[in-house]
């Protein structure tokens, strides 16, 4: 089982559906990291980065993988939760507002998108 606490140096690990695909700048969108049940994301959790992009393709055909640090998403304020689905998933997050709010909001999700970088493109 993981540590329930997610390291700063971990990151975070993002499908990118087409439809969140910004082609103008080649980047993810901004929607990327906007969802009112919370962010999804798999932490690292010590494993390859080459190993948590297959892990997010095997779950579904995302058009995009990227990847944020914990760090940086925490210098915004958001929260960081450790949310295994077993045991299906043991690397399961989510990213949160902040404690009273699921959904990001203002300009946090346009932030995290662009501390994100692209790790996979089809």
């Amino acid at each position: 089982m993981l540590n329930e606490e997610i390291s700063d140096r971990e990151y975070l690990y993002r499908g990118v559906i087409e439809l969140n695909w910004d082609f103008d700048n080649d980047r993810p969108s901004s929607a990327t990291f906007k969802d009112s049940k919370g962010v999804s994301v798999d932490r690292d959790g010590e494993r390859l980065e080459s190993d948590c992009i297959k892990s997010l393709l095997n779950s579904k055909n995302f058009f995009a993988v990227c990847k944020v640090l914990t760090s940086e998403v925490r210098k915004l304020n958001a929260l960081v939760l450790y949310k295994p689905v077993l045991p299906s998933n043991p690397y399961h997050s989510e990213i949160h507002d902040s404690e009273e709010r699921v959904q990001m909001r203002g300009k946090k999700p346009n932030k995290i998108r662009d501390r994100s970088i692209v790790v996979f493109q089809k």
